[in-house]
């Protein structure tokens, strides 16, 4: 008799969700994703980022603070300015050697790539898709690249949580997210080349927020780079001085999933994010974006799209109000960074309703962190 079943986490239950995506179980979900998913990777720094504890108690009167630390839905807190940490919270439940899923915050990997192929003339995102890509399906036959980085493609790929049919769904089966036994398995890019639609840029510039945008982006990098994917998050990692062990989900090729792939502790998402806000300039001189791009994308941040936060833009795969650059994550991450003045906001949480992103949480994570940084900044000094 067969008695083979599915792996733990990953049958598909209510709301067409993996068992480790349903709203009871999330929150452990996104702990222990790392190890749930079918594939992936792990790297461990050569050189680990020294912080320091400086804790500004001050930071925990914000009343914005009190709120999130307070949430149920609150699992952990960083606050850096430089290498000191001012603020660091964890939830009972979650510890500083536990790793968490960032989700969505992993595609500013993208945007660090792309900024160091474009400065050093390997990578011209007002190209054609097409001209980098050719095998790309139809979904992005008539896109720039620009339209990319910018969420601004119209095809038939769909990425509402809260609905049972969004494509997003068929993309978690290519990397090894959730099984769908009922359908042939795809890897990553046969999914992707297999969107079907317009493929073009929509002509009024508002959002299309699709994460496979970021997965067609950065196999582009890769191409440019003349490296493999997998050896540009290695120097990531590297440049990031991360303490513990950090884990990349794939597909079964091996091929990350640059749209959110990523699994960190509190401290070492805290300098990610510092690596985010120095551009890429990393330990031991390693180098991993471009301060240029860094700027352009905040300077021409009103060519992008709408953010759904109700506040800036959408460019380059960064949040931007021109000042700060920030991403939010599936779940409730959010992740703010103040580039001259390093100071990095990262939050990690776990919403438990059916959906799993609720833009209202994550436009009052944003409105944390610009507290936060009001507060830290007018003290002045730096970490």
């Amino acid at each position: 008799m067969d008695t083979a079943r599915l792996p733990d986490g990953l049958a598909v239950g209510p709301h067409n969700k993996a068992a480790w995506d349903q709203p009871a179980a999330r929150r452990r979900g996104l702990m222990d994703l790392h190890r749930l998913h079918r594939y992936g990777l792990s790297f461990r720094a050569p050189r680990v980022l020294p912080l320091a504890t400086c804790h500004d108690y001050r930071l925990h009167d914000l009343e914005p603070v009190r709120w999130y630390t307070s949430h149920p839905c609150f699992t952990g807190m960083i606050v850096l300015r430089g290498q000191r940490i001012l603020l660091e919270r964890y939830a009972d439940d979650f510890q500083p050697s536990s790793p968490h899923s960032i989700q969505s915050i992993t595609k500013t990997s993208v945007h660090l790539f792309a900024g160091r192929l474009v400065e050093e003339g390997r990578l011209d995102l007002a190209e054609p898709v097409v001209k980098r890509l050719p095998q790309v399906g139809p979904g992005y036959a008539h896109a720039r690249l620009q339209d990319l980085f910018d969420m601004a493609v119209v095809n038939d790929y769909t990425e509402d949580f809260y609905d049972p049919d969004a494509t997003v769904g068929l993309l978690e089966d290519a990397h090894g997210w959730r099984i769908m036994p009922a359908r042939p398995h795809v890897d990553l890019r046969e999914f992707l080349r297999g969107i079907t639609g317009g493929g073009g840029a929509d002509p009024a510039r508002r959002l299309h927020y699709k994460t496979a945008n970021t997965d067609v982006a950065a196999w582009v990098c890769e191409l440019a780079a003349g490296r493999s994917l997998r050896d540009l998050y290695l120097d990531l990692v590297e440049a990031c001085g991360a303490e513990s062990t950090v884990h990349l989900s794939t597909d079964r090729t091996g091929v990350p999933f640059a749209g959110g792939g990523l699994h960190l502790t509190l401290r070492d998402f805290g300098r990610y994010g510092l690596l985010l806000a120095r551009a890429g300039a990393g330990v031991d001189g390693h180098r991993v974006g471009g301060t240029s791009f860094r700027e352009a994308t905040r300077a021409q941040h009103r060519a992008g799209t709408p953010s759904l936060l109700g506040r800036g833009n959408y460019r380059n795969f960064c949040e931007t109000d021109g000042h700060w650059l920030g991403h939010n994550g599936y779940g409730g991450q959010w992740l703010m960074v103040y580039p001259e003045e390093e100071l990095v906001i990262g939050c990690l949480s776990a919403l438990t309703d059916d959906g799993g992103l609720d833009w209202s949480y994550i436009a009052r994570l944003a409105e944390l962190g610009a507290q936060v940084a009001a507060q830290v900044l007018a003290q002045g000094g730096r970490g």
